[in-house]
């Protein structure tokens, strides 16, 4: 009999194993679809084609460039940052210092970091993109960071966005997998306080079209 109980409950046990393991990593898990996201287009600039399919989301780039955001409604203390991305082309940078000029600003992909500050600063003449991220927020934000795939610079290096000062882009590592997969990830020295949360591929500047793949983006 005690036996028999024993078998039960190590079967039981066994079973809802991956559930507890699932429920614990989607904590941490960023659920891409189509309701967690607000598209930011730019004026001016032809914006991005995005799907979601099965959590995994799907950006088609023809030279163009748009951004995913989300808005968290409670800040998030984050220490860590991974994703897994592929993609069927790469944007035409040259080298990391063309990474650094406008020409050159595009990415296979980045994930956007807003950063909490005290305030923010009111200015009625910013372009009608950045009023439309500003209403979305809950908090106020001035500063971001950028986390690039696949960048021309040195691993972990660092360099300020050409387009605004207070956004820092910084180079993560990445490794393949044999399904072709790359796992993206980058650790935090100090954790970072993050608001929102940015999701952007670009060929505008560089002319390039490519189609990237998004999965298992996790903040912690």
């Amino acid at each position: 009999m005690k036996r028999n109980f024993y078998i039960v409950f190590l079967s039981f046990f066994l079973l809802i194993q991956p559930n507890m393991i699932f429920a614990e990593e989607s904590d941490n898990a960023i659920l891409l679809q189509t309701s967690s996201f607000e598209h930011i287009k730019f004026k001016k600039v032809k914006p991005n084609h995005h799907l979601f399919i099965n959590q995994q989301l799907q950006i088609n780039v023809n030279e163009s460039a748009s951004f995913l955001m989300q808005a968290f409604d409670h800040t998030q203390l984050v220490r860590r940052v991974s994703f897994e991305w592929r993609s069927d082309n790469l944007p035409r940078i040259t080298n990391a210092q063309h990474e650094k000029q406008r020409s050159g600003d595009d990415a296979v992909f980045k994930l956007g970091l807003l950063l909490k500050t005290e305030e923010s600063l009111s200015n009625p003449f910013i372009p009608k993109w950045m009023q439309q991220v500003e209403s979305l927020l809950k908090f106020p934000s001035e500063d971001m960071i950028y986390l690039v795939a696949n960048a021309k610079h040195k691993i972990g290096e660092r360099w300020a966005n050409p387009y605004n000062k207070r956004v820092t882009m910084i180079s993560i590592s990445s490794y393949v997998d044999q399904q072709g997969w790359n796992h993206a990830s980058y650790q935090f020295e100090s954790p970072v306080n993050v608001v929102a949360l940015w999701l952007m591929s670009d060929g505008d500047n560089t002319n390039s079209s490519f189609t990237t793949r998004i999965k298992n983006i996790f903040i912690e």
